[in-house]
């Protein structure tokens, strides 16, 4: 699959394949652009080069071979919500590289957290926020797999507020599996769907999903 410097991708670690090409964000109005999470610090300098962002979208890509195939089309950012902000913040008028995938290829998972207060003193926080590892429900916040349920949450963006309350009053810090310290505790909470991001248009707190495949 080449024409137009659309190219097949081969992920390295993930039995998926993508479409590498370049866009430039300055002129793709004809292209629905989505993202799914806020970023907690805009990045102000960036190199010249950096990697190429990630994103879905709701078709086979073997079906696209030029740029116009992807007119009226909605494009989910799976990775990159730093980089993507910063061009479009700037306006910046360059084509970048971006490898697209078919979003039934992507899968989430809860990006892990790390407890920065005591257990005990969270475990007293979930309680207060009526957690309850007694009952059972969709929705949860777990400590080093321990899940404790909440019956009143009716959705996943109510539990994903509630993990950005945690976030700014900071109880918990992002973290990733790799980087664990053996006495440090790690939150998770309930991994958030495809459906989730791609049907609403809902930002979810900064390092809310863990997407493969990952660049």
């Amino acid at each position: 699959m080449e024409n137009n410097n659309f190219t097949a991708y081969q992920f390295e670690n993930y039995d998926v394949e993508g479409l590498k090409l370049e866009i430039n964000f300055s002129n793709t109005d004809f292209i629905e652009i989505k993202t799914h999470e806020e970023i907690n610090s805009p990045i102000e300098n960036i190199e010249e080069s950096f990697e190429p962002l990630l994103f879905g979208i709701d078709m086979n890509i073997t079906n696209i071979r030029n740029v116009n195939d992807l007119r009226g089309k909605k494009m989910i950012l799976l990775d990159g919500h730093h980089r993507y902000e910063y061009l479009k913040r700037n306006d910046i008028e360059k084509s970048i590289e971006i490898v697209l995938i078919s979003i039934d290829d992507v899968e989430i998972l809860s990006y892990p957290s790390r407890l920065t207060i005591r257990k005990k003193e969270f475990e007293d926080i979930l309680e207060n926020y009526n957690f309850s590892n007694n009952v059972s429900s969709k929705f949860f916040v777990s400590l080093d797999d321990v899940k404790f349920f909440n019956e009143e949450i009716e959705d996943i963006y109510q539990l994903y507020e509630f993990k950005n309350f945690c976030y700014v009053n900071k109880y918990i810090t992002s973290a990733v599996d790799e980087h664990q310290a053996k006495d440090e505790v790690i939150v998770n909470f309930t991994p958030i769907e495809v459906p989730e991001i791609v049907e609403n248009d809902s930002l979810f707190p900064p390092k809310s999903t863990w997407i493969t495949p990952r660049l």
